[in-house]
């Protein structure tokens, strides 16, 4: 059974819920510490780990001697198009985050694994057959991680690019590998949204009370068959999707 929050986390999930919702907006002033205390009936150190737990969740800044100022970063906004759209070396994150004014980063690891059911389903291959799975952790240098990506591969497309097994895989990364193999790919993309499991909070460095946008995403060929499968999952007051679409289908 899981432990109940201790006050300084329950003060940290009431203020951070009163900063997503708008009502402590980027840039507000918190109150002072005494009249934080006062307001939720806690006392003063209390209040000083509650918002030294928000400073590292990168929800405030603290001033020593002044007090804790809601942080002004800007979300990445991610325009669907980047996933196909290159820009110098990039495409897809690396794209949206600098759009947005951000030195975005990326650490990969890439194995090879056996579909599970959900994999399977997904791809539509059999329960176990193997695959290379890339796993990316993107971020914002010197802010916080904003999602994972998890893509997964079939391996007769591997055994002609072989690259995709290596961390880097060239400008515009497998995309542009794919491209210059002469596949025309098309992507079709579910979202939905949850609170993050445990593993998720630490790599993402969130609290169990932080909403993720999760999505995955199948790549298709030009005869329609998947080809590779990204799974994402995206902390979502740091992250912004953008759709763009016409009025007629």
């Amino acid at each position: 059974m899981p432990k109940p929050p201790t006050k300084a986390q329950a003060l940290a999930a009431a203020l951070t819920a009163r900063i997503i919702e708008g009502d402590l907006p980027p840039g507000a002033w918190l109150s002072p510490e005494r009249q934080l205390a006062e307001e939720h009936d806690v006392d003063r150190s209390t209040v000083r780990r509650a918002l030294q737990l928000l400073a590292e969740q990168k929800r405030v800044t603290l001033h020593p001697g002044v007090g804790a100022q809601v942080r002004t970063d800007e979300p990445v906004h991610r325009d669907a198009g980047d996933i196909t759209r290159q820009v110098g070396s990039w495409r897809g994150f690396h794209v949206s985050a600098q759009r947005s004014g951000h030195e975005p980063y990326t650490e990969v690891t890439a194995c090879l694994t056996q579909a599970d059911v959900t994999l399977a389903r997904w791809l539509g291959i059999p329960l176990g057959t193997e695959v290379l799975e890339r796993a990316r952790i993107q971020g914002l240098v010197g802010l916080y991680p904003v999602q994972t990506a998890t893509t997964w591969v079939l391996m007769d497309i591997v055994e002609q690019i072989p690259v995709l097994r290596e961390e880097n895989t060239g400008p515009g990364g497998i995309y542009s590998r794919l491209a210059e193999t002469g596949y025309e790919i098309q992507f079709e993309e579910s979202v939905n949204c949850r609170l993050p499991r445990q593993d998720e909070q630490d790599t993402l460095a969130i609290d169990s009370d932080e909403p993720v946008l999760t999505t995955w995403r199948r790549a298709y060929d030009q005869n329609e068959r998947i080809i590779e499968v990204t799974h994402r999952v995206v902390v979502g007051s740091r992250h912004e999707l953008i759709y763009r679409y016409g009025a007629s289908s």
